[in-house]
C-alpha cells in the first residue's frame, strides 16, 4: 500500500467537512476497510448482512469521532490500526448482539428454502390464518349455537366469539354482565349437550 503525501493535511481538510477531502480520504482507503471486514465478518453473519454494511457504519463513526474528538495520527500505518479496529469493534458487535442476545438470536431463525436433492424448495409455514375447513367448521358451530337465539342473544356470542371480554359485551350491547354472562353460558350448555 503506497502512503499518502500528507495525512495530517487531508485529515485537517475532512475534519474542516471538505467533501473533496473525505471523497479522496474514502477512495484511499475504502478497499482497505472493505478487506479488514471481510477478514473479520464470521460465516454466519455473512448471509445476514453485506460487508459494505459495516464499511459505512465504520466510515460514519471516524467521520463523526473526527468531527467530535481531534484524532492525531502519527502516520498512514497509525491510521490503519485505528480503522482496523473500528471495523473489528462493528462487526464484533453486531456478531455478539445476534449471537449473544435472546431478543436477536439467529439461532431462531429457519432458511426460507432448504435443499432436497438437487434443487432448493420454499419451506411450508404455517399460516395464522384458519384453513378452509377450519373456517367452515368454525362457521358450522357458530349457526348451532346461534340456532332459536335472539338477535341480541347472537350479536353477544359472536362478540365472545370475536374475543371481547364480558363486560366489553355489556358496555358494547347495553345489556347487564349478568345476563352477558347467562347468554354465554347457556349457548356453552347447548353445544356440549350436542357432543
Amino acid at each position: 500500500m503506497r502512503e499518502l503525501p500528507d495525512i495530517s493535511e487531508l485529515l485537517s481538510r475532512a475534519k474542516a467537512g471538505d467533501e473533496a477531502a473525505i471523497r479522496e480520504f474514502v477512495a484511499e482507503f475504502e478497499p482497505e476497510v472493505r478487506i479488514m471486514v471481510r477478514g473479520r465478518l464470521p460465516r454466519l453473519l455473512r448471509t445476514q448482512f453485506d460487508s459494505m454494511d459495516f464499511v459505512q457504519s465504520v466510515w460514519e463513526s471516524f467521520f463523526t469521532d473526527l468531527r467530535e474528538r481531534s484524532q492525531d495520527f502519527e502516520n498512514v500505518r497509525h491510521l490503519r490500526k485505528f480503522l482496523a479496529a473500528v471495523a473489528r469493534n462493528k462487526v464484533f458487535e453486531q456478531h455478539r448482539r445476534l449471537t449473544r442476545t435472546e431478543k436477536y438470536t439467529l439461532a431462531k431463525e429457519e432458511r426460507l428454502y432448504v435443499r432436497r436433492g438437487g434443487r432448493e424448495v420454499g419451506r411450508d409455514f404455517p399460516s395464522p390464518e384458519p384453513t378452509p375447513s377450519q373456517a367452515v367448521q368454525a362457521a358450522d358451530r357458530m349457526a348451532q349455537l346461534t340456532a332459536g337465539c335472539t338477535p341480541k342473544e347472537v350479536e353477544v356470542i359472536r362478540l365472545r366469539h370475536d374475543g371481547l371480554t364480558n363486560e366489553d359485551i355489556a358496555e358494547r350491547t347495553g345489556l347487564g354482565e349478568r345476563t352477558v354472562r347467562r347468554i354465554i353460558e347457556a349457548a356453552r350448555a347447548r353445544m356440549e349437550g350436542r357432543r
